[in-house]
């Protein structure tokens, strides 16, 4: 009869244990009240890699949609305007051909980001700040391919970023 006494009292501990964790957990935003709602503004493209600017909105766009803590408004609705410039996209080399060091088998690629988001009603500024986001990717065929092949997966990753760079601004 001592071992599911013992065995009872050990659950219970783990139960106490493990609610007593979920006690400072809150359900929903962190946001405040009259913040509830998002515009993102098209990004000003300040790179040579064309239509960049459309791919990195759309991105943030989706993450923001997916995530759910703010709906996406038009402008003259929305509580907090998101606005951006891409600084920077890169292709570092990261592995090249043993017998062939010039053929570049897998790159990196790098975009970068500065975000600004403001309270529409005051423009108080809620964060500014830069934002990068990459994916290595391996040289299947031609480059340009793989290039267009990884873009939407960086654009993807950036986008979480910069949802999570406005939400955690509180």
């Amino acid at each position: 009869m001592r071992k599911p006494k013992f065995t009872l009292t050990i659950l219970a501990s783990a139960a106490v244990a493990l609610l007593a964790g979920c006690l400072n957990y809150k359900l929903g935003t962190t946001l405040p009240k009259h913040l509830r709602s998002v515009y993102v503004e098209t990004f000003h493209n300040s790179t040579r890699e064309p239509q960049l600017e459309t791919k990195i909105t759309s991105a943030i766009i989706r993450e923001f949609q997916r995530d759910g803590q703010l709906k996406v408004k038009d402008a003259n609705e929305a509580d907090i305007i998101v606005t951006g410039n891409i600084t920077q996209y890169k292709l570092s080399p990261m592995r090249s051909n043993r017998n062939n060091p010039k053929a570049v088998l897998q790159y990196k690629a790098i975009v970068s980001v500065t975000l600004y988001a403001v309270e529409r009603k005051t423009g108080k500024s809620i964060t500014t700040q830069s934002v990068t986001g990459s994916k290595t990717f391996e040289v299947k065929g031609d480059l340009m391919t793989a290039r267009r092949t990884i873009l939407p997966e960086v654009a993807q990753e950036l986008g979480r970023k910069v949802v999570d760079a406005v939400i955690s601004a509180w």
